[in-house]
């Protein structure tokens, strides 16, 4: 019997997970069974369960696979650029293109809705949403008040909460209506982070 690689293994994960996204999008978190995810990824119950031993390890690996796949790109671009604005921009060009889709939208809406009744979801989506936020405070909104581009006296963790919201957001409006421009929200966002989005006064509050 010829021996399995874990290319084949992480291949198969993927089209799993991708088949229970596109099921999650369509009939919602709870609709979804297990055989559902079967026919949709042509397999047999027997090859998902090989893998995934229920739907919340699905879920749990769909998250995993999200995180991992922030965190690279936070490093990649916080690597290749150093003007914190320069990075934040390259940031939203990469996070929020990918609310284009979306079906990636519909399934961040049923995680966050099955984590307010589901713990292990909630614990995992929390737990999950700090590791990345904790990536971009510690990478860029650090840095970039010890350059004295972002200022210091703003706590750095309610900076990443509002940068990660700024993008939850979108993911709500899309879902509800597809038809929003993401490009058009995302150049009103550049514009509140590089300074243009006033024209006419100064701002005051925050020194």
């Amino acid at each position: 019997m010829p021996k399995v690689t874990e290319a084949h293994v992480e291949a198969r994960k993927h089209q799993i997970v991708e088949a229970a996204a596109t099921c999650f999008a369509r009939r919602g978190l709870h609709q979804s069974t297990m055989q559902d995810i079967c026919r949709q990824a042509e397999l047999s119950p027997g090859a998902i369960y090989r893998y995934f031993s229920s739907k919340d390890e699905i879920i749990e690996a769909m998250e995993e696979h999200g995180r991992q796949h922030s965190a690279d790109i936070i490093d990649a671009i916080a690597s290749e650029r150093k003007d914190t604005l320069d990075v934040l921009e390259g940031l939203a060009d990469v996070f929020f293109g990918k609310l284009e889709d979306v079906r990636d939208c519909a399934v961040h809406i049923e995680l966050w809705a099955e984590a307010l009744s589901n713990p292990r979801i909630r614990d995992m989506v929390v737990r999950i949403d700090d590791s990345i936020r904790n990536a971009f405070v510690t990478k860029i909104v650090h840095e970039g008040q010890e350059r004295g581009e972002i200022n210091a006296k703003l706590d750095a963790d309610a900076v990443g909460r509002v940068m990660m919201a700024f993008w939850d957001g979108l993911v709500l409006q899309k879902t509800l209506d597809p038809e929003v421009d993401v490009w058009k929200y995302v150049a009103v966002m550049k514009s509140m982070m590089n300074g243009t989005f006033w024209q006419s006064r100064k701002l005051e509050g925050v020194d």
